[in-house]
């Protein structure tokens, strides 16, 4: 791999003009220069979002692209397509990166061909305020959760090879079920750096709140459906390497301090 790729950063935006400069401005901090920026105008309808995209059609390294709205899913998947680097970085249009992390980030992924994305940990701003460490890791660590956001840093052959994102997804955790698939797919690992490189902003307008959890049930459904044959293979072989814990009667402090053991040496991370 060229050790400058070139970095296509791929930002859906839907009526977020007033967060958009700010996530614009950022990113042109960062300390790895070698990136494009994909710009899709989801079908946006206020005025003043418009006025901003238009704004940046004529800025050098910035395409905008336009499409009727399909959620972000079909957006993403919509830039990528448009990408020119062999490098994706998925970015919210309200979002930010740390100014290290497409360095620190694409150093992994050029030098361990087993890693198939590149996150970090997570500070929430705006109407919450915290750290989420996540943990990232092989398919058996995003089974029951998701542990990596939407926006991270992936090869542009690895996306390709998976299908991208599903775009029936339209009411939320379509990224939890394009890692699962990912890690699946790939039998490659989600690698997390273990410092706050990401800056997830919360807001009235969030999918989670409106659209996600009042449809998480169907949601998950779907989820668990789609990826039925993953889910009955990881399952088989937690059991048989006894890595489920309520496989007994009585649980022992031994048991749990195996399993435990397990998986900070094993692949059950």
């Amino acid at each position: 791999m060229n050790s400058k790729p070139l970095i296509s950063v791929v930002i859906p935006c839907y009526n977020d003009g007033k967060f958009l400069p700010e996530t614009i401005d950022r990113l042109f901090q960062q300390t790895y220069k070698n990136f494009e920026v994909i710009i899709v105008n989801d079908g946006s309808t206020d005025e003043d979002t418009l006025t901003i995209l238009d704004a940046y059609r004529s800025y050098a390294g910035i395409r905008v692209l336009d499409k009727e709205n399909g959620r972000m899913s079909a957006a993403r998947n919509y830039g990528v397509k448009h990408a020119k680097g062999s490098i994706i970085v998925t970015l919210d249009a309200d979002d930010y990166f740390e100014p290290t992390f497409f360095q620190k980030a694409i150093d992994i992924l050029i030098v361990d061909e087993n890693v198939v994305t590149v996150s970090s940990y997570i500070r929430y701003f705006g109407l919450e305020n915290h750290v989420f460490k996540i943990r990232g890791g092989t398919v058996y660590n995003f089974l029951f959760s998701t542990q990596c956001p939407a926006c991270a840093m992936i090869r542009k052959a690895d996306w390709d090879y998976v299908g991208g994102y599903d775009e029936n997804m339209k009411l939320g955790l379509e990224d939890w079920e394009f890692y699962l698939r990912l890690t699946a797919v790939t039998k490659k690992r989600i690698h997390v750096i273990p410092k706050v490189l990401f800056f997830y902003r919360r807001t009235r307008k969030s999918t989670y709140t409106n659209d996600t959890q009042p449809n998480l049930e169907l949601i998950l459904d779907y989820l668990v459906t789609k990826n039925a044959a993953t889910y009955l293979d990881c399952i088989k072989e937690l059991i048989l390497k006894k890595q489920v814990l309520y496989t007994e009667a009585r649980i022992s402090w031994q048991n749990i301090f195996k399993m435990i053991k397990n998986r900070l040496a094993g692949k059950y991370r």
